[in-house]
C-alpha cells in the first residue's frame, strides 16, 4: 500500500484511496473520464506483463524454444517473442492456444 503525507496541516498519513478522493474533488467530467481511461490502460498493461512473464517462465520450465512454441500455436516466432516481451496484445484465442500448448489455463475472477 502506498501512503501519502499531507504537509499543509502537519504530518498526517493518509491512504492512497483517501488521497485520490481528496484530489479528485475539483475535477471536471473530462478529468474523471481521462483518469478512468488511464487506469484501464494501466490495468491492460499490467495484465499483458503478467501474461508475458507466465508464458516465458512456463516455456523455459518445459525447455522448449520460442520457435517450437510458435509452431505448436500456429503463430510466428516473432509473435511469441513480442508476447514474451509484453510488446504484443494477442487475441483471446491466441492466448488460449498458447496457454493450452504450455499446459496452463486462463482463469477469470471478479475484482
Amino acid at each position: 500500500m502506498i501512503s501519502y503525507m499531507k504537509t499543509d496541516v502537519g504530518a498526517q498519513i493518509v491512504s492512497e484511496k483517501d488521497y485520490l478522493e481528496e484530489t479528485r474533488v475539483g475535477w471536471s467530467s473530462k478529468d474523471h473520464a481521462f483518469s478512468q481511461r488511464l487506469n484501464l490502460e494501466l490495468e491492460v498493461s499490467n495484465q499483458r506483463t503478467v501474461f508475458a512473464e507466465s508464458v516465458k517462465t512456463r516455456r523455459l520450465e518445459l525447455g522448449i524454444s520460442q520457435r517450437t512454441l510458435a509452431k505448436l500455436v500456429g503463430v510466428s516466432t516473432r509473435d511469441i517473442c513480442h508476447i514474451e516481451l509484453a510488446k504484443a496484445n494477442p487475441t483471446l484465442s491466441t492466448q488460449v492456444k498458447i496457454l493450452s500448448a504450455l499446459g496452463l489455463k486462463l482463469e477469470i475472477t471478479a475484482q
